[in-house]
């Protein structure tokens, strides 16, 4: 497709990350919902005036809506979002958001070179093992020491994945996984998380990118819950230590494993290391942390490096400012600060760039 000719594909996604639905668009722009609809199913033309009018409504620049189609979330057996019931408006619109962040984010790594051990994914129909066995082989394959891991971000960017935090807009969406067309896995996470139920969910995302591209099994949640389980808490390792369990022995193995005091249990229960009565009975202790397990036990969050690394090499090694990064990603300023360039980090180059050019001239 012709970059500077408008795809009608980006208006959709961009109506939708801004929240609207068809019909709110149409109102804001005093047009009656079925010449919208057209337009977003591409049987009539936009003229260029509409066209800057959506762009100012919208807050996009009329090029982001001129591209090639957009990676499409929505319908992919590939995507996994680990989730509660969600209403679908809010699903549009993290589709939305995702989609333009997985497309600028596309056209940054046209320019960058990332090291590490290649995620390589495994066919389940294929595969004699077990669940657990493809998590100890990961863990093999990519050095992992036995016991507990101390960063599971880190280690998941060494295998060229990309962890990136995310306002999902609601605490019922954990995360958000899938590949880019290079197959680069992208992690968005949710930024209210906390740190033992980010490590989980980060290793439950690995099993799905893992285990399940391509393939649609009922069970595969149930499978990406294993995958996570053994990944952090190897039998082998963590079997000594889940006998004898008391609410006072599972909050100090939280602060070893790194992991829920539920997800501990859990574990306790699986591996068989716990009568059904203690289980039953530590679970009734646990049902008072409704929400969050005793503050003073929080797993310190594990801040990823790797989606900044990439932006500040065209900040700073290939010096792009704010206006041309903005033109590279086809986005406005202010989505461009807020999905991937810290403010304070330019206005502090900016003054720096500032105060040379005017000792330059003196």
């Amino acid at each position: 497709m012709d970059t500077n000719t408008f795809n009608p594909s980006w208006l959709v996604i961009a109506r939708q990350t801004r929240g609207l639905t068809q019909k709110e668009l149409a109102n804001s722009l005093s047009v009656n919902q079925g010449w919208l609809s057209r337009i977003e199913s591409n049987l009539r033309n936009i003229s260029e005036e509409k066209l800057k009018e959506i762009s100012g409504l919208l807050d996009y620049p009329t090029s982001f809506f001129c591209r090639p189609d957009p990676p499409y979330l929505a319908g992919r057996t590939d995507v996994f979002h680990r989730k509660t019931a969600v209403p679908e408006k809010v699903i549009n619109k993290v589709n939305g958001k995702l989609t333009v962040i997985s497309a600028a984010l596309e056209k940054l790594l046209e320019g960058v070179e990332i090291e590490g051990i290649d995620m390589d994914s495994v066919d389940l129909e294929e595969y004699t093992g077990s669940i657990e066995s493809i998590a100890q082989m990961i863990r093999s394959n990519w050095g992992v020491p036995r016991g507990p891991i101390q960063n599971v971000t880190k280690l998941i960017e060494n295998a060229k994945a990309i962890v990136i935090p995310f306002d999902f807009g609601t605490k019922r969406i954990d995360a958000t996984s899938f590949c880019l067309s290079k197959a680069r896995p992208l992690f968005f996470v949710n930024n209210s998380a906390f740190g033992d139920r980010l490590r989980f969910t980060l290793c439950h995302e690995l099993g799905h990118i893992i285990m399940h591209q391509g393939t649609i099994r009922e069970s595969r949640e149930d499978e990406a819950n294993r995958f996570a389980a053994e990944f952090l808490m190897p039998e082998r390792d963590i079997a000594s230590y889940l006998d004898d369990l008391s609410l006072a022995k599972l909050a100090s193995l939280k602060i070893q494993w790194r992991v829920s005091m539920a997800a501990l249990l859990k574990r306790a229960q699986t591996i068989s290391t716990i009568t059904p009565s203690r289980a039953r009975s530590l679970w009734i202790q646990l049902s008072r942390f409704k929400q969050r397990e005793p503050e003073e036990l929080d797993i310190p969050l594990e801040i990823p490096s790797l989606y900044q690394e990439i932006v500040d090499i065209y900040q700073h090694d290939l010096e792009y400012d704010i206006s041309e990064l903005c033109t590279l990603l086809r986005l406005s300023e202010n989505d461009t600060y807020q999905y991937f360039v810290k403010p304070q980090t330019y206005d502090l180059v900016e003054e720096a760039e500032k105060i040379i050019r005017d000792n330059q001239a003196k």
